[in-house]
């Protein structure tokens, strides 16, 4: 996972005079990372650390889920938000809260260079094999995540993460993937030694603005969030958080 030079330090004791506000996340570089002691980091993190650093109203406190089952933790109460979340995801029915953080980050498509040539290669998936990270959600797959409609339109290869993805075109056990733009800038500098294997599309498959999820049956005043996150975007805090993970703030 990216190490920023000026990572916020975590606070992860909640006082005991201030509600808990239980943030839902799951593994997704660079936004969530699981390290090998078992301690989380990434942006998000990072973000309710901004969140608990900001204000003394409320503790911000993150919650691990599933990418497959967070939907259904989050309409059961197990957390009450969701950072990094898009309306195009599934949600669109549930009339809860979205407040956008203006981080551009999406996907691109990567292949090998001795198979792909040219750009000409990613315009037709036809007869090659795809890498999907499970639960992700893909636009050129119309944001489909079921493995058995997947298989019906593609020939696909499901891997755990984005570095596994990466890992199947080296490896030559898929075609084709396509890859969290943010992760790929990060895995390339740590690897520098791939770049030149790799073919890197041009065009994105998605690009996103992100946002945050806040559910209605939460504790928290539903103005406060937005209020908090705009003194970040104030400050210039989350441009800096999103710059070290090489994400662009649209504002």
């Amino acid at each position: 996972s990216p190490t920023a030079t000026n990572t916020i330090v975590p606070n992860t004791t909640a006082p005991n005079t201030i509600p808990t506000i239980h943030v839902g996340g799951y593994q997704f570089s660079p936004y969530v990372n699981l390290q090998q002691d078992g301690r989380y980091t990434g942006l998000t993190l990072d973000i309710i650390n901004a969140l608990n650093q900001i204000q003394q109203e409320v503790f911000f406190e993150f919650t691990v889920t599933s990418v497959e089952h967070r939907y259904k933790a989050y309409a059961l109460g197990r957390f009450d938000m969701m950072i990094f979340e898009n309306p195009a995801w599934g949600w669109q029915k549930i009339a809860d809260q979205f407040i956008p953080l203006h981080m551009i980050d999406g996907e691109v498509f990567i292949a090998l260079k001795a198979k792909a040539h040219n750009q000409n290669y990613f315009k037709n998936l036809t007869n090659k094999s795809v890498a999907f990270v499970k639960g992700y959600h893909y636009q050129f797959a119309h944001f489909e995540t079921d493995a058995d409609k997947l298989a019906k339109q593609f020939r696909p290869l499901f891997v755990s993460n984005n570095r596994a993805s990466i890992e199947s075109i080296l490896r030559e056990r898929a075609d084709i993937a396509p890859v969290t733009h943010s992760y790929l800038q990060y895995y390339l500098k740590v690897n520098p030694q791939d770049r030149h294997l790799l073919l890197i599309s041009d065009k994105w498959d998605q690009e996103y603005d992100n946002g945050i999820l806040l559910s209605l049956r939460s504790s928290l005043d539903a103005k406060k969030l937005p209020h908090w996150v705009q003194l970040l975007i104030d400050n210039g805090k989350l441009a800096e958080l999103a710059a070290q993970y090489g994400i662009k703030s649209s504002q």
